[in-house]
Formats: C-alpha cells, structure tokens, sequence
C-alpha cells in the first residue's frame, strides 16, 4: 500500500492542441509529512474527545489514501478535455 507518487495530466483543445504533463507527488508528500506528524496527534485526541475511535478512524483513511493511485477522471469541457490520472 502507497500513496500516489506522480499525478499524470493529459489535456486536449478542439483544434488539436495537446498538453501532457507529470506532476511529482512524492515532493508534495515530503514537504507535506512534517505537517502531518505534528498534526496527528492533536487530530487523534480530538477524535477520541468527540467519542469516535480515532485510530479506527485513522486506518479508514490511510486506506482510502493508499487506494487513490490507479484511479482515473475524465471530463469533457468546451472544446477541452482531461484525463487525470494517479499513479
């Protein structure tokens, strides 16, 4: 179980243009995990304050979080379209 590594951004214009891009993730999640350590446990005591079960809580996250990469989403504008996809 990872999280997403690369973001991969595919783009096209009615007249034919193309616009293809790969976007790090990893670099996010590195500036981003100091952040979230210190963060934790204020947000797990929080949980356990308001009743629920903050470590239950936690792993359906962390699940939710490691399952993204190989999701896709496609949509259609006007005159453009994208593809996002995780990897």
């Amino acid at each position: 179980m990872m999280p997403p590594l690369v973001l991969r951004l595919n783009m096209e214009k009615a007249d034919g243009r193309r616009l293809r891009l790969w976007l790090p993730l990893f670099v996010l999640w590195l500036v981003a995990l100091p952040f979230v350590l210190v963060s934790l446990p204020v947000v797990l005591l929080i949980l356990a304050l308001l009743g629920r079960k903050p470590f239950a809580v936690a792993a359906a996250y962390w699940r939710l979080f490691t399952a993204l990469p190989g999701s896709s989403l496609a949509a259609r504008g006007r005159g453009v379209w994208f593809h996002l996809e995780l990897i």
